[in-house]
């Protein structure tokens, strides 16, 4: 492997905008890109977008880097072909026609998400770089979820989605322009490695970035309590079917039998992009408080007695539970919600799937603020160790260039372990 430089040089594809860094994929995208800059990476970052960038902005977020949009296409025929919707919404041509006309700038290329790894295949084959993608999740799974809890048109929307993407995925799993896959879940790790001829490996969360200031600080003591008892909170995109169903779940089985144990407790929901009368459901609910588009969710959260994170389905890392855990608020999560990371139920976090186990667990922890702070300080302390960044740059490094010896490398066609010697030599 290659020592990191001045000189080294990747290009990242990454799926939307992600400023502001509000939601779960922003925050990890947003992470990465500052891990990979504090480490002396030189990037170009493609941002596929339906609208213009602030490339000012941008750049200033992680110094060192050159920002480029890509143009989105959400007309009517990026739905009427073969491919998934989420890549014939992120055309290839115009990308193409700018590589072929560009001499190579550039190292190794990463795909920093699965919706995008089409634009990071077609970068590989024209510069012939060793190509990463980064999964957050099992895409083609997330849809079938959407198929079946939906109902006329949208559900047959879904289901065309999901047999697209699982065509789209097996392609993936044995293309000759993918060095490797880093799924952000070790559960979907185990499921690709079974289906993928390419290697595949599990790669944790970035540390979110909100939480570096708070990580060079002492930890909380286990004496401590939260300046404001009785406050949960869940973050997450109020317009994501996923995030939905789980406010559904838990204000309609859990948060009734929470208020008449502790009738001081609020219950604060953070978001952006609040579905159609999200507002008024929400209104309906003693002690509820919305906000949306807040600046920063991370205020709330580090004043927050608990983080709820109560998940019905879907796949990859709830971001929100990492975010929650980096700033040492204790979190309470369903073990769907709480999947992907090898942290220690009752240890670093408490989990349940019944509704009075739920309810049970956030009550306990309003009841003992000791405990609760306990609770946070152990889940802060497993994120700053096992999410460091410096890591976790090293590992992929480890796999877009690995040394001769390693068996890895009989797996990456001939063509890019040529660009990855060539790397090293620079």
């Amino acid at each position: 492997m290659c020592a990191v430089s001045d000189a080294e040089r990747w290009i990242v594809v990454v799926e939307e905008p992600f400023l502001p860094a509000d939601a779960g994929g922003r925050v990890e995208t947003f992470s990465f890109l500052t891990a990979a800059a504090s480490a002396g990476i030189r990037m170009q970052v493609l941002v596929p977008s339906r609208t213009e960038l602030d490339i000012d902005a941008y750049e200033q977020a992680v110094p060192g880097s050159a920002v480029i949009r890509l143009p989105r296409d959400d007309s009517p025929r990026a739905h009427l072909t073969a491919k998934p919707f989420m890549h014939a919404s992120r055309p290839v041509g115009p990308l193409r026609r700018a590589l072929q006309t560009t001499p190579r700038r550039a190292d190794a290329v990463i795909s920093y998400s699965c919706r995008c790894s089409h634009l990071g295949e077609e970068i590989a084959r024209i510069w012939r770089l060793p190509h990463l993608v980064r999964a957050h999740n099992i895409d083609s799974e997330f849809f079938r979820v959407l198929a079946r809890t939906s109902t006329g048109p949208r559900a047959a929307a879904y289901e065309l989605e999901y047999r697209k993407l699982r065509i789209a995925e097996h392609s993936m799993h044995h293309s000759p322009l993918i060095s490797a896959i880093a799924d952000i879940s070790l559960e979907d790790h185990l499921w690709r490695r079974e289906r993928a001829s390419i290697p595949t490996f599990h790669l944790p969360p970035f540390l979110p970035v909100g939480a570096l200031a708070a990580g060079a600080q002492p930890p909380v003591p286990a004496q401590a309590a939260k300046p404001r008892p009785g406050v949960l909170v869940f973050v997450g995109s109020l317009d994501t079917p996923t995030n939905i169903e789980a406010l559904r779940w838990f204000l309609g089985g859990c948060w009734p039998s929470i208020r008449m144990r502790h009738p001081e407790a609020a219950f604060q929901v953070i978001g952006r992009r609040p579905e159609p009368g999200l507002a008024d459901w929400l209104g309906g609910f003693a002690g509820v408080e919305l906000h949306t588009d807040v600046p920063s969710v991370d205020g709330y959260v580090a004043d927050a007695t608990l983080s709820v994170n109560p998940m019905q389905s879907g796949s990859g890392v709830n971001i929100k539970a990492v975010s929650s855990l980096a700033l040492g608020t204790p979190v309470v999560s369903t073990r769907t919600g709480s999947r992907g990371l090898g942290w220690q139920p009752g240890t670093h976090l408490l989990v349940a799937d019944e509704p009075a186990a739920f309810t049970d667990a956030v009550c306990g922890l309003l009841a003992d603020p000791l405990r609760a702070a306990a609770l946070g300080a152990a889940g802060r302390a497993y994120v700053l160790r096992e999410l460091d960044h410096g890591s976790l740059i090293r590992r992929i490094r480890e796999h877009l260039f690995p040394a001769p010896s390693e068996p890895t490398v009989s797996m990456v066609p001939a063509a890019r372990r040529m660009s990855a010697d060539q790397a090293s030599a620079s």
